[in-house]
């Protein structure tokens, strides 16, 4: 099992952010809560109408994206079967559960482009700037708390299969704070993105398994 470290500097934010969580932040709804959002109006439910959009831009960014090295295969390969699998649910006209495995698709394929931001070097030019290394500090302390959600969204989706990701997600994040120990910022900062894909990938397959009728779940 991965032992969770945080870097040094994150120390003072994980100490405030939890006690501002605990002394002022309103109780959380669980997934059942987060459930009513996607049918209600506003920007979940536009996802939801541009679901055929969505669909073809993933499919023919994933038609286009021939990565070389087998972690970035990975993270593609199961984003297409996603992407299939809500395909197959859209037809099925269950459109909120599709939208949610389709976002869990894209997740996965935008935790590949963090992936691929560390691996190109376009035309030779020189790398982006890395963040501040309080900004840094400060985005690993709050992936740390979302990558301790993944056991509870895998344990809603229902399915080991999912599994994986969870292994991934810690895998990343320790990558992440590794880099950040060795003052590589900008690695810590894609390794600690492409982590909080992954584990949004879970959260949305969680959000799709209780929209599922029960005796699909």
């Amino acid at each position: 099992m991965l032992k969770y470290r945080v870097p040094g500097l994150a120390v003072l934010t994980l100490a405030a952010a939890t006690m501002a969580l605990v002394t002022t932040a309103p109780a959380q709804p669980g997934l059942e809560g987060r459930k009513a959002d996607k049918k209600g109006p506003g920007k979940k439910g536009d996802e939801v109408q541009q679901f055929p959009d969505r669909l073809e831009r993933l499919r023919r960014q994933l038609e286009y994206t021939r990565p070389a090295d087998p972690e970035r295969q990975t993270l593609l390969a199961q984003a297409g079967v996603l992407a299939g699998k809500a395909d197959q649910i859209w037809r099925t006209q269950q459109p909120y559960i599709a939208d949610r495995t389709l976002a869990a698709a894209e997740a996965l394929f935008h935790a590949a482009d963090h992936l691929d931001h560390l691996a190109n070097n376009p035309g030779g030019a020189p790398p982006p700037p890395p963040p501040p290394p309080e900004d840094t500090s400060r985005q690993l302390a709050q992936v740390y708390f979302r990558t301790r959600e993944a056991d509870y969204f895998l344990q809603e989706i229902h399915d080991a299969s999912a599994s994986p990701l969870v292994t991934l997600a810690r895998q990343y994040y320790q990558r992440a704070v590794q880099s950040y120990d060795h003052s590589d910022l900008r690695s810590a900062d894609e390794y600690g993105k492409t982590a909080e894909e992954l584990v949004r990938a879970l959260e949305n397959l969680a959000q799709a398994a209780t929209l599922a009728p029960q005796g699909r779940r």
